[in-house]
């Protein structure tokens, strides 16, 4: 599956992302997510990051 990022609302690459959070950062919250929405497939995967809303979902 892939990871689409977005940060209030406007897609962003996760490159993008990595270069404003770190590495680190982006694969604890991609992960997160990825358990998150395993369980519950519906839910919205939102994370405050101080520079606004992320959202992460998956697509096939």
């Amino acid at each position: 599956m892939k990871a689409i990022y977005r940060l209030d609302g406007k897609k962003i690459s996760k490159k993008a992302l990595t270069e404003m959070m770190g590495a680190e950062e982006v694969k604890r919250m991609t992960k997160e997510a990825w358990k998150t929405t395993m369980e519950d497939p519906q839910i919205c995967n939102d994370f405050f990051i101080g520079k606004g809303m992320l959202n992460i979902e998956f697509q096939n």
